[in-house]
């Protein structure tokens, strides 16, 4: 079992504790029919998080790519910030995206994963929005959730392409 499902699993079996279910009621997130989630008390640092028993506790949600499980996400419940545990995960709910673009519809998009899951990941959340250019491009069209999400997606498309310096290897030949 890979280092990411233990993780997943364990914080899962933390969320189902009947202490903590009553806690986590007013989030309204459904206990099955969404990928499996759970709680662990986490440090976020900077776009990345680690497990911390002193740390606030968060909703950990997998990330997954062709099924597999590619990172974990982890969002505070008060302050809504997400972060990722190894950075790989750029957006959540990567087969929606792939219908979304297949079928050329529109993606419903989330602010955030515990909002994603009360939807029963329905749609995606961007994890990386330095990514999200390269990601929301090939849309038909984008359903934000909030103005405040419009708005970010919408400055995050418009972001201009970095473009590195090109070098071309100089032809060191001698003319014959």
């Amino acid at each position: 079992m890979n280092g990411l499902l233990r993780e997943l699993l364990a914080a899962h079996r933390i969320a189902r504790h009947p202490e903590v279910a009553d806690v986590l009621a007013p989030l309204r997130l459904p206990a099955e029919g969404v990928p499996v989630w759970g709680l662990e008390s986490v440090a976020i640092e900077g776009s990345h998080y680690a497990p911390d028993p002193s740390g606030r506790p968060a909703i950990i949600v997998p990330v997954a790519d062709d099924g597999r499980i590619v990172d974990l996400v982890a969002t505070g419940l008060a302050s809504r910030r997400s972060a990722t545990r190894t950075g790989l995960g750029a957006i959540l709910g990567q087969a929606a995206l792939d219908r979304a673009v297949v079928h050329q519809v529109p993606l419903h998009l989330f602010s955030d994963p515990i909002e994603w899951l009360q939807h029963r990941g329905a749609g995606a959340v961007v994890l990386d929005w330095r990514a999200a250019a390269f990601i929301l491009t090939d849309l038909a069209g984008i359903a934000c959730t909030s103005d405040l999400l419009a708005g970010r997606v919408e400055k995050a498309l418009h972001q201009p392409l970095r473009v590195p310096p090109l070098f071309v290897r100089e032809d060191r030949r001698a003319a014959a």
